[in-house]
């Protein structure tokens, strides 16, 4: 089992760091190849839609062929070669309309697949939110170097350090062993869930629209970070130093995931939606980098909270066979959606209005976020209730 863990936090590692050396500075490199704020927007909408598409399509083979690793390797093989593609072409933004787009759409599930995969390989949520750790810390790091990198030598390292990272994580998962089929304890027949039960789980539907309103609130800023650092006097080398901090301090959080469940998860969701409404004001009232600094350390610290809590939450309340499916819709409400719908409007609101006519908006989405939290722990409490009544009839 250490072994497993190993390589599981190898391949976060890796493929993390793929994610910083390529697709987390793309949209930096559109820009300086001229590329307007406003049509990086709708083509970041285009990605994240096909995002969303591709989670859905992508998680539910995964779940019915459970196909976790066959599914990690033809992803990131095909997502470096589509990334490669984007490089080459980012001057040519018809062609970008088309390539962009299909990244979405491979790279979309290709994290959340590792997750489910990493958490039934190993039995225990703590144990993939442990393994996420190290995918954190590739990413800080990566991002650092990337900046770096970026700033002395330009943008054209870029696919090397990826292409180096793919074929890292490529050869561990080849070495890993696929999940265990999921069967039923009396007929030994591989379960065959309907996805058709998620919508009948008030508490699983909850968690998807606080996590929803979360990223509605995060995604522009995240989408527009450059130009919110060149407002305030910045360059895209902050980058690096902005991911780097942010995700140092993420990364406790994820290794005590299994202490801090001695908070109730319902309070947890809503100390990560407090934290990410602070990353928004920050952001705001920014009058230097180091300010959006600040503000990327709490939505750290919100993601911190909120990934181990809503991966707790998904596991308690859908059934095995639908892991990769359940987890997918959480992680696409909280990305691919939330990023896909502020992205159709961010990069004109900014470019015409500014960075606090966009984080007003993002404001209000918070405050959705914050009442839905406390709908849900008001339905907990409820039911604990109820239960403990029950209890005491029973006796």
């Amino acid at each position: 089992m250490t072994r497993r863990f190993v390589k599981f936090c190898i391949m976060q590692a890796a493929y993390w760091s793929f994610f910083a050396s390529l697709p987390g500075y793309i949209t930096a490199y559109m820009l300086s190849k001229g590329m307007s704020a406003s049509t990086l927007g709708i083509l970041l909408a285009c990605n994240m839609a096909l995002a969303f598409v591709g989670s859905m399509i992508w998680g539910r083979f995964v779940d019915r062929k459970q196909a976790n690793k066959r599914f990690f390797i033809l992803g990131i093989a095909t997502a470096l070669t589509l990334g490669i593609l984007i490089f080459l072409f980012a001057d040519r933004t018809p062609v970008l309309f088309v390539i962009y787009p299909l990244f979405g759409f491979m790279m979309g599930p290709i994290a959340t697949t590792l997750d489910s995969w990493a958490i039934a390989g190993m039995h225990q949520v703590e144990a993939g939110a442990k393994s996420r750790t190290f995918g954190t810390l590739g990413y800080a790091v990566t991002m650092l170097l990337s900046g770096q990198i970026i700033r002395r030598e330009g943008y054209r390292w870029m696919p090397f350090m990826a292409a180096g990272f793919i074929l890292i994580a490529i050869v561990v998962a080849l070495t890993q062993p696929e999940v265990e089929p999921v069967m039923t304890s009396d007929e030994g027949q591989i379960v065959k869930e309907n996805p058709k039960q998620l919508l009948h789980n008030s508490m699983y539907l909850l968690l998807i629209g606080v996590v929803f309103f979360v990223g509605m609130s995060i995604a522009p800023i995240n989408n527009m970070k450059v130009l919110v650092f060149e407002s305030v006097g910045g360059d895209v080398s902050f980058l690096g130093w902005d991911s780097f901090i942010g995700c140092l301090i993420q990364s406790p959080f994820l290794i005590l995931a299994g202490r801090m469940k001695k908070i109730r998860a319902e309070y947890r969701l809503a100390m990560g939606a407090l934290a990410s409404l602070s990353y928004v004001l920050l952001v705001y009232f920014a009058k230097a980098p180091a300010m959006v600094i600040a503000g990327t350390i709490m939505t750290n610290i919100s993601f911190g909270l909120l990934f181990p809590t809503m991966r707790e939450i998904t596991e308690r309340n859908v059934p095995a066979g639908l892991r990769t499916t359940a987890h997918s819709l959480v992680d696409v409400a909280y990305g691919s959606v939330a990023g896909m719908i502020a992205s159709s409007w961010s990069g004109t609101v900014m470019q015409h209005a500014g960075t606090g006519a966009m984080t007003r908006i993002c404001m209000a989405f918070e405050t959705v976020a914050l009442v839905l939290c406390t709908i849900i722990i008001v339905v907990s409490r409820r039911k604990q209730m109820h239960k403990t009544e029950a209890c005491k009839a029973a006796a």
